[in-house]
């Protein structure tokens, strides 16, 4: 399992078939490429993102700027066809659903990682 960011390009040359997405959403860069949940494996859904922290107890106002920056370049239609043509979806949430999907990625995936014995 790699990200889509990752196999799009060899994908897209013929070097490489993808067989399914562990998303939850149909990428517009991989239209035809099933979803784990399609073939009847829920429980593989392991979506891939990125976004922007900060250090805790960093003020509001502060919070509020850079989440209003953020939001402005992901609004821009030019930004978001380059980012779908690398893989990416691009998914503006606030700072709170952000910090809600991060804590539940880290719950979903803790207890696998424990017992899988990997160590940093």
């Amino acid at each position: 399992m790699v990200t889509l960011t990752e196999v799009l390009p060899l994908a897209k040359d013929g070097k490489l078939r993808m067989i399914a997405l562990t998303s939850t959403q149909t990428a517009p860069s991989a239209p035809d490429v099933p979803l784990v949940t399609d073939l009847g494996y829920p429980k593989l859904v392991a979506e891939n993102f990125v976004g922007i922290s900060a250090p805790a107890g960093m003020p509001a106002d502060a919070q509020a700027r850079l989440h209003k920056a953020a939001s402005e370049v992901l609004a821009d239609p030019k930004i978001v066809e380059r980012l779908g043509d690398l893989g990416f979806v691009a998914k503006p949430m606030s700072t709170a659903e952000f910090t809600a999907f991060v804590a539940n990625q880290v719950q979903s995936f803790q207890a696998p990682v424990k017992a899988s014995g990997a160590k940093l």
